[in-house]
């Protein structure tokens, strides 16, 4: 069929095929783990999407996503799981995806008693809405609240794994999960959300939008501790980071004596060079592994005239733990190289360097939640692996294995 039928005529093949496919669950047709729904929220869309719906929970689906496009006032239909009842067959879903649906939830509901994973993706919801059904979830291991603006407490006595994206700007956040592992957050504005060493006891792996506001000569030392003094126990950290468009030399105490794993998503602008990114790494002196994904934005550049929006002192490095090195969206440029080669001189317990053209895997898993009017990267071509070796290891002595991946 052309585009142009489809188009005019979505909804007259949507809901009678989803009418269809609900018919063909509830009869047991059909050995249903998992729906995944998108729509357009409308009445008659709506209603076919709870019929669905409500077919699988009395299957017993164990994984539900709903999402709706566009501007609409599609309810998901909460009143279809079970209130307490630990026998219905809803209490067996085990993973909820929500985005964009409109939801409330009763102070006594308790429908998901057996959900594992919960995403929430710009649902319009009130706090009291947010924090009774997360509570409702006790056996809740992962949450995702993302572009969640109303959003301000996590509380959660088992929550393992907790993705915090975007959420309002303003106000305090607090995040209450003594189980906690896995922490992810981005917010503007603000580098951490408001957690102590005490509410996050078994937390291992953060992984944090670092943005440095302002042109103090410190400030990045400074954030550096207070990641370290806020979380103490990070064995794995991700830092998303955006250079700062002026020159500063930042001070590299050692304040990760826990740290094993490292990983820099790094934004900069073509020209300059990445040597001022070891300062994290000299930052954590027991450091194992350590991975990058450099991604060039040429707006940087036009922001003002400064070359290099960060210098650092290379002459005193030295690190003797770091023995893995794996660079994403490698393209052979000059500063990746020669960023390469500093550690290959300077890491002499290294045993492998490798380089792939791909991000890394999980760079993309948001792509969807990302807004299209952001700045995209400037892409390059990648360089023949001969000429980068060539270069890599010209005049460097290391034992290292080179990997290109």
């Amino acid at each position: 069929m052309s585009k142009d039928y489809l188009k005019s005529n979505k909804i007259s093949h949507f809901v009678p095929s989803l009418r269809r496919f609900a018919r063909r669950i509830k009869k047991g047709d059909t050995d249903l783990r998992r729906l995944s729904l998108v729509s357009s929220g409308d009445a008659r869309s709506a209603a076919a999407v709870n019929s669905a719906i409500c077919s699988a929970a009395v299957q017993g689906v164990k994984d539900i996503a709903v999402a709706v496009v566009g501007k609409t006032e599609y309810k998901f239909p909460l009143c279809l799981f079970s209130y307490g009842d630990s026998s219905s067959s809803s209490s067996s879903l085990d993973s909820l995806w929500l985005n964009n649906c409109k939801i409330s939830v009763s102070l006594v509901f308790e429908g998901f008693s057996a959900l594992r994973k919960l995403v929430l993706v710009a649902m319009r919801m009130s706090v009291t809405d947010t924090e009774v059904l997360v509570r409702s979830c006790r056996s809740l291991k992962s949450l995702y609240l993302i572009d969640m603006v109303d959003a301000r407490v996590v509380k959660h006595p088992g929550l393992e794994e907790l993705v915090w994206l975007w959420p309002h700007p303003y106000g305090a956040l607090t995040i209450d999960a003594p189980a906690l592992r896995s922490l992810e957050y981005c917010g503007a504005g603000e580098v951490l959300p408001a957690s102590t060493r005490k509410s996050l006891p078994c937390l291992e792996h953060v992984s944090l939008q670092y943005v440095v506001y302002g042109d103090h000569h410190d400030r990045h030392a400074k954030n550096l501790r207070a990641i370290a003094n806020r979380f103490p126990h990070v064995k794995s950290l991700h830092l998303q980071y955006q250079v700062p468009k002026f020159v500063v030399k930042p001070g590299t105490p050692a304040v990760f004596s826990k740290l094993r794993a490292l990983t820099l998503s790094i934004d900069t602008e073509p020209s300059d060079d990445l040597f001022w990114m070891v300062m994290f790494v000299a930052a954590a002196p027991y450091l194992a592994t350590l991975q990058t994904n450099v991604r060039y934005l040429s707006f940087l550049e036009s922001l003002n005239g400064v070359p290099n929006g960060v210098e650092w002192d290379v002459s005193n490095f030295e690190h003797n733990s770091l023995n893995e090195v794996e660079m994403y969206n490698f393209k052979g440029r000059d500063n990746q190289i020669d960023f390469a080669r500093l550690l290959l001189q300077r890491a002499p317990s290294m045993r492998r360097i490798a380089f792939s053209h791909t991000r890394r895997p999980d760079e993309a898993v948001y792509d969807q939640c990302i807004p299209p009017d952001w700045p995209k990267a400037q892409e390059f071509s990648p360089r023949d692996n001969r000429s980068v070796l060539s270069r890599l290891l010209e005049g460097v002595s290391s034992g290292a294995r080179v990997v290109f991946m």
